[in-house]
């Protein structure tokens, strides 16, 4: 059946902002839960892990944790009268006065 233009039983506002929708809220809370009852479980598994393992595991984690930072592209300035250290002449004058 199609939308019929002006139909009172839809809703034009649509979801408000910042607003999870059910599926995303109740997936969360089962994953917490699931988390949470199973975190010594974890932890027991992890310290198991050889040393590489452990280490991947640990470091992949960390982003959940610790922002990323964008990659950013350094160039260097285009040389100029300013910004050219050979083209810099300081002339030291030095009065001997008592």
């Amino acid at each position: 059946m199609p939308f019929s233009k002006n139909d009172k039983n839809i809703n034009t506002a649509g979801r408000k902002k910042n607003t999870p929708n059910a599926i995303t809220k109740q997936s969360k809370e089962l994953l917490s839960e699931f988390m949470q009852s199973n975190y010594s479980t974890f932890l027991e598994r992890l310290n198991n892990l050889n040393d590489k393992d452990y280490c991947s595991n640990y470091i992949s984690l960390l982003r959940y944790i610790l922002p990323t930072l964008k990659a950013t592209e350094i160039t260097e300035p285009n040389k100029n009268d300013y910004n050219n250290a050979e083209n810099i002449q300081i002339e030291i004058i030095h009065t001997n006065q008592k």
